[in-house]
């Protein structure tokens, strides 16, 4: 009967000591050692709390670790104890931060906390303990990456305004240009350079091709009317360095009365032969036989009012027509057709 006690006893303490993670001692020291995760990804942070339920006269001392605990389980930071005081006992706790750089299945062995009670002094261990480290899964097409993805730094105050600057300095520098060029863009940058004959000889050649021509004979109209104003025009811009190729008929007109005051007859003139070919070309009027014949006959006496040096002999001699029309002929025949 004895035996049978005394085994019974037995059973019951050995019982007490499997529970995981507690030892007792006297029945009022109490010992607590666990992760607050069994199972962390390889190089995570995970923390070994450590909790001594005890007396207020009992003197427990914790386990001191260096730099690791057990193998390949590493200590990050050790935090101080935290006491809290519940009736006539104290409830200590503290947090080591810990992690692992090898994975598998890694075994912490017991912990000891010497005490001393009164005159009695002695340890207790913990149970073991148990941490598990995985990696990261691996696929068919591993991708090499970080653990932890890269941390991006906030922004300051200064990268800011300097991103500021750079955009407001974009906006003005666009700003400037688009000045610059709705300014600039019908004014000639470089002045053409002068070609090896004077303008009004290269003129007066090309009028008495478009004669030969006789593109309205052959009703041919519009034709007519486009190479007469080109040949006008390519005398205007190398004649006054005006960009008379690229401006319409008003801005060509008000450019030349800005550098070509002399004879506003003359100006009379292109106007009424601009007038013309802009209706024919855009309004699909038809002139008359004779209004065609007029406006390069006026065109003949523009060139000739304008060009270069002209003396009354030079302006004779250019015309190939053994006859030109009179300057106040043109305009006095296209007033009757205009009344």
């Amino acid at each position: 009967m004895d035996l049978f006690n005394k085994g019974y006893l037995y059973l019951i303490l050995y019982s007490f000591i499997l529970v995981p993670g507690w030892n007792v001692s006297a029945q009022i020291l109490k010992i607590n050692a666990h992760f607050d995760s069994t199972t962390i990804l390889i190089g995570d942070q995970v923390k070994l709390r450590l909790e001594v339920d005890q007396p207020k006269g009992a003197k427990v001392t914790f386990p001191l670790f260096s730099d690791s605990i057990a193998g390949k389980i590493k200590v990050v930071k050790t935090l101080p104890p935290d006491t809290v005081q519940n009736g006539g006992n104290l409830h200590i706790q503290q947090e080591i931060l810990v992690t692992s750089f090898d994975s598998g299945y890694h075994s912490l062995p017991p912990l000891i906390f010497p005490y001393q009670m009164a005159s009695v002094k002695d340890t207790i261990r913990t149970s073991p303990l148990y941490l598990v480290v995985l990696t990261m899964p691996i696929g068919k097409e591993a991708d090499i990456h970080d653990i932890k993805p890269i941390y991006k730094a906030p922004f300051t105050l200064l990268e800011i305004w300097f991103y500021i600057a750079i955009g407001l300095g974009i906006v003005i520098i666009a700003f400037v240009a688009w000045f610059l060029y709705k300014k600039y863009r019908k004014e000639p940058i470089f002045i053409s350079r002068k070609p090896p004959e004077p303008a009004h000889v290269i003129a007066l050649r090309d009028l008495d091709k478009l004669r030969a021509e006789k593109l309205w004979q052959q009703n041919q109209v519009k034709q007519y009317y486009t190479r007469l104003t080109e040949i006008i025009r390519l005398y205007i811009e190398h004649r006054f360095d005006v960009m008379a190729l690229e401006q319409t008929s008003d801005e060509i007109l008000v450019s030349l009365k800005k550098v070509y005051l002399e004879d506003l007859l003359a100006l009379e003139l292109l106007k009424k032969i601009l007038v013309t070919a802009d209706l024919v070309k855009f309004a699909k009027s038809q002139p008359l036989p004779d209004e065609n014949e007029i406006c390069l006959l006026d065109a003949y006496q523009f060139v000739n009012n304008t060009k270069q040096n002209v003396s009354p002999l030079e302006q004779n001699d250019s015309l190939d027509s053994p006859e030109p029309a009179p300057l106040t002929e043109p305009a006095k025949v296209n007033s009757e057709k205009n009344d």
